[in-house]
């Protein structure tokens, strides 16, 4: 009753009405929904500006974080995506990879403190949920494998790196793979007090046909076609990731941010960018396996881009959560495309009046420096009145 309410409003009025008109009524703000953020800490995008190589640079450090946390409460947010591990380093005194060199500007130096402990802390203070992001296939960039210490999977777990495009990556076809990644996984949700685990590129990388896994193919492949192998991998590292992450809290969330795309529909083509066929990742088997709680597809597009694989993602979600990852940093002009708020507005009317589980936004800089209204919009409108995070029937209360 509600959402035909909603829809009958928003047929109404959205030739003329102003967002702020037009989500004047409290009837269409869910009393459940993810606003979710993603915190960049890679090269410091978001997190952190200051170094911390003294105590001056650790309070700022923390300053900053404070602040960032009290604006993206203050306009809505419920789920902070705090990404802990890079390409191959992390944001936390780990038994298994260095430092990252966003920290203090060197890799393997200590900050001083332990920045994740500090962030779930405040996150809760202010009652933000906070799912740790680790970005799971790339590792290293070539030309940085040497510098990054003793720790680095360079120096540890050398057998399991590929060249790819001038980066290292994990070669997911070594089972090895998924148990370390797993570990990294398992540290994490057994120390800190986290909302979830957040697996981020948890694929193939681009160009994935020149991807050398030749010798793990024929290694492990066992006669089965590579696209279904590869795809095994990928599946086999969330697998292990979800199982190990679950046996020791039930309570924390698995979570992925798959491509936009799934794969082609019958209402579109992807035009050959989608999850399933180009980087042989099946986030929906995971959904119905049980593996994942909520998605958060990259869906950074517009129009016939957007539209038909949201709908894709809304039929299929097997009872569980997905929230559209929305791309803002598209509003800026510096990335290049210089999108009106009007792209941001319509998709986010469309995916919460069609049942989405909420939104994710990439990335926090861009909605902190209130790009083309963005903060405004959900400050005063959008997000108007506060929301719990969505209910996980699924999940043993």
């Amino acid at each position: 009753m509600r959402r035909t309410f909603c829809l009958i409003l928003l047929l109404t009025l959205s030739l003329n009405a102003s967002p702020q008109t037009l989500w004047g009524t409290e009837e269409c703000y869910p009393k459940r929904e993810t606003r979710a953020v993603w915190v960049t800490t890679l090269g410091g995008l978001d997190w952190p500006k200051a170094k911390a190589t003294s105590e001056r640079g650790r309070e700022q450090q923390k300053r900053e974080l404070c602040q960032l946390m009290d604006e993206l409460k203050a306009a809505g947010v419920n789920t902070l995506l705090f990404q802990v591990r890079t390409r191959g380093s992390v944001l936390y005194p780990s038994s298994l990879e260095p430092w990252d060199i966003a920290l203090t500007g060197q890799y393997g130096q200590d900050p001083g403190y332990d920045p994740l402990a500090f962030a779930v802390k405040q996150a809760h203070l202010r009652g933000l949920e906070l799912e740790a992001w680790v970005v799971s296939v790339p590792a290293f960039k070539v030309n940085v494998a040497q510098r990054i210490g003793s720790k680095s999977l360079y120096s540890t777990h050398r057998s399991l790196l590929v060249k790819h495009e001038g980066m290292y990556y994990l070669d997911p076809g070594e089972p090895e793979t998924a148990s370390y990644l797993a570990s990294l996984c398992e540290e994490i949700t057994r120390r800190y007090d986290v909302d979830g685990i957040h697996l981020d590129y948890i694929r193939y990388p681009d160009k994935a046909a020149s991807f050398p896994d030749a010798a793990s193919y024929k290694k492990y492949g066992n006669g089965s076609a590579k696209a279904d192998w590869r795809r095994g991998n990928i599946t086999r590292i969330v697998r292990e990731v979800s199982l190990r992450v679950k046996a020791l809290k039930p309570w924390v969330r698995v979570t992925c941010s798959p491509v936009g795309k799934y794969r082609d529909t019958r209402r579109a083509s992807s035009r050959g960018w989608n999850g399933y066929d180009a980087v042989y990742q099946d986030a929906k088997l995971w959904l119905r396996e049980g593996l994942m709680d909520e998605l958060y597809p990259m869906m950074y597009f517009t129009g016939e881009h957007f539209y038909p694989f949201l709908f894709d993602w809304q039929e299929d979600t097997a009872g569980k959560l997905i929230a559209t990852g929305l791309g803002i940093y598209f509003l800026s002009p510096s990335e290049g495309k210089d999108w009106q708020l009007s792209v941001i507005t319509r998709e986010l009317h469309t995916a919460r009046l069609n049942g989405l589980s909420g939104q994710a936004f990439f990335r926090s800089a861009f909605l902190t420096a209130n790009t083309k209204g963005l903060l405004d919009l959900l400050s005063y409108s959008f997000y108007a009145y506060p929301a719990l995070h969505p209910a996980r029937t699924w999940t043993d209360s």
